[in-house]
């Protein structure tokens, strides 16, 4: 009889541990199939400045924007390379500027370009931004209002950023004017990811930390964005 019941209970546990398994690799196996769902897409990750173009400098530590610009992007496209088959392009991968000669009108024209150039499904532009009073602070995610799948990812990151529980001000979502968002032909946004004009965001943005987080996060909405597609 007692050999009975502990081969029952034997098989009872057998059970569970197998269905476990199946459950786990069940979600596994959604997971899989909700980020390759991005296989065929292109994303286009454009790291803002470079070249002669600095972009902001940090008062305290001295940050130079275009180098954490691209940091930052370099980032991300590692982190949606390793969970998607979308591929991912840098508008620039090293210290320089998209076109030669120094013109910002241009230069921002060529970079929203790169998307027809490339058939891109979505545009993501990373900076980091500075204002007169140090005290303002935190991540703003920009968009145009030409088009309704703008704002829809603008939402879709800035939610996914502060999800990772990211040490900053949720700044929101801004209808903004800028000339990469306004001359793109896809879904298109620009993210702030904190002011180096303020000594704590200067601090956090050069953190692993917070960069890890931030990548996370904008990888997290950009696959939510275009799996719904």
């Amino acid at each position: 009889m007692k050999k009975k019941i502990i081969v029952s209970i034997l098989l009872i546990v057998l059970s569970i541990g197998i269905g476990y398994q199946f459950l786990d690799l069940d979600i596994v196996n959604k997971v899989t199939a909700e980020d390759l769902r991005l296989k065929g897409k292109t994303i286009i990750l454009d790291p803002g400045h470079g070249g002669m173009d600095q972009g902001t400098k940090g008062k305290k530590q001295g940050t130079i924007e275009k180098d954490l610009n691209l940091t930052v992007a370099k980032n991300i496209k590692k982190e949606l390379e390793e969970r998607t088959d979308a591929k991912v392009i840098l508008t620039r991968d090293t210290d320089t500027s998209v076109l030669p000669e120094l013109n910002q009108k241009k230069e921002l024209q060529a970079r929203a370009d790169m998307v027809k150039k490339e058939s891109a499904d979505i545009y993501v532009s990373i900076h980091h931004d500075a204002y007169e009073d140090p005290n303002v602070e935190g991540i703003t995610t920009h968009y145009t209002a030409f088009r309704s799948d703008d704002k829809k990812l603008a939402k879709l990151v800035q939610k996914a950023i502060f999800d990772q529980k990211i040490d900053s001000r949720d700044r929101g979502v801004k209808d903004s004017d800028y000339l990469v968002l306004r001359e793109n032909t896809v879904p298109a946004i620009l993210i702030e990811l904190g002011f180096t004009s303020n000594e704590s965001d200067e601090v956090r943005m050069n953190s692993k930390e917070f960069q890890d987080k931030a990548k996370k996060g904008i990888a997290d909405g950009i696959i939510d964005f275009l799996s719904r597609k």
